[in-house]
């Protein structure tokens, strides 16, 4: 599985190909603009965007493209909530169709302060590294009540921030990539393939922190 790529590159071919999909609780609409006409170019501008392929052990997969643009407070938790002055960073959105779906970019703290150490400092590649606890970055999903974590050991992949800011209205940009093991006590474990990317412009600041 490809570990990374240039983000303009899969978007086109990852938009063009994938499915709209509906029963959307979380409110966010499916990123499909610039897209009818068959152009290889996007305009991102100013767009929160996000696509991701989820193929889930034994099962079919599935896709969202998802736009969650109009309502960031929504979506992004971007702030210092019980971590002042640090400032810690996460996206989740959820829908109820094809199937129940939570996803949550987790990019932990992007702004240290003395009691709380940075976990993304700018652009590169960030392998899933298994830990007990939550370990930025890093993806959480729940499909149809299994929750799924890329810091279960016996994950493998990575998440490539290509774009990096932490400024209000500036944008942060990846592709991820790899298999997401079930956060589960059984030996044996169900696992999810994630590939995707995404493009996220900052909104200002709120109480927000990851789950």
């Amino acid at each position: 599985m490809t570990r990374r790529r240039t983000l303009h590159a899969a978007l086109a071919a990852l938009l063009l190909l994938a499915p709209a999909c509906g029963g959307d609780e979380g409110g966010g609409d499916v990123a499909e603009d610039g897209v009818a006409d068959g152009s290889d170019t996007l305009d991102l501008t100013g767009r929160s965007v996000y696509h991701i392929t989820m193929t889930p052990k034994d099962m079919d997969p599935i896709t969202l493209d998802r736009e969650l643009t109009d309502n960031p407070g929504k979506y992004f938790a971007f702030g210092s909530t019980h971590i002042a002055p640090a400032v810690s960073l996460a996206v989740s959105d959820n829908v109820i169709s094809p199937r129940t779906i939570y996803l949550t970019l987790n990019f932990g703290i992007v702004i240290p302060s003395f009691d709380y150490s940075i976990d993304v400092d700018g652009p590169g590649e960030y392998p899933f590294v298994p830990a007990e606890v939550s370990n930025p970055p890093e993806i959480e999903l729940t499909i149809s009540g299994l929750e799924y974590r890329s810091h279960v050991a016996g994950s493998d992949g990575s998440i490539s921030i290509e774009q990096w800011s932490t400024t209000p209205g500036e944008v942060v940009s990846g592709t991820f990539s790899g298999r997401v093991l079930q956060d589960t006590i059984n030996e044996d474990k169900r696992w999810v393939d994630v590939d995707g990317w995404f493009h996220f412009v900052l909104p200002e600041q709120n109480n927000g922190q990851p789950r």
